[in-house]
């Protein structure tokens, strides 16, 4: 049974929802150096210690913004049971980057920073993952998913094919900050 939430705690969310959608425009536009709590709290119309009741620090933006941008990616794919492997990983895959080229080139410039340094992509969760790994696994589970429905060998190398796909987003996703944009992945992944 889902627990109903009281109105306290939906004026809570909103409020966290507010302060991430500014943080998202204004690092998107400036850079997630570039960007002060004040500034994000500003655009949010909302006091700086507002901020510091959802977050402890700027860098947990990011992580927050991992989770609203990827974090049910493979889910979805693996409810499509009526379509194939191939059409499913480049779903996977053209979302995957079209996740990136939406947050824009400085989000996934922090994303890929917190990336190198292993920071946890969801603080709240007990295994504390980094962004990396938990797309590396959620490519597992569509992996799995294929050959539970037959349409992989049971003995598919699950885990160096996860870590082939996830390589070559994750390339595509440097590639395209390195580039200034000129790289965009998300249309490139029917040659794939």
């Amino acid at each position: 049974m889902e627990k109903k939430m009281t109105n306290r705690q939906i004026a809570a969310l909103e409020t966290k929802k507010k302060i991430i959608e500014s943080a998202r425009k204004i690092i998107s536009e400036k850079g997630f150096e570039n960007v002060s709590v004040d500034e994000i709290m500003a655009d949010a119309g909302l006091g700086k210690g507002t901020f510091y009741t959802h977050f402890s620090k700027k860098e947990d933006i990011i992580q927050e913004l991992n989770k609203t941008d990827f974090y049910r990616l493979a889910e979805i794919v693996n409810e499509m049971t009526d379509k194939d492997v191939l059409y499913k990983l480049e779903y996977y895959c053209t979302e995957f980057m079209k996740s990136i080229e939406r947050s824009g080139v400085e989000i996934c410039r922090q994303w890929i920073r917190n990336n190198l340094t292993g920071a946890p992509m969801c603080e709240e969760s007990d295994d504390s993952v980094s962004k990396y790994q938990y797309d590396v696994t959620a490519m597992r589970s569509v992996l799995n998913a294929a050959i539970e429905q037959g349409q992989l060998v049971t003995d598919t190398p699950i885990d160096e094919l996860a870590l082939f796909v996830n390589s070559q987003l994750y390339g595509l996703m440097t590639a395209w900050c390195m580039s200034q944009e000129s790289v965009i992945g998300s249309r490139e992944i029917k040659k794939y």
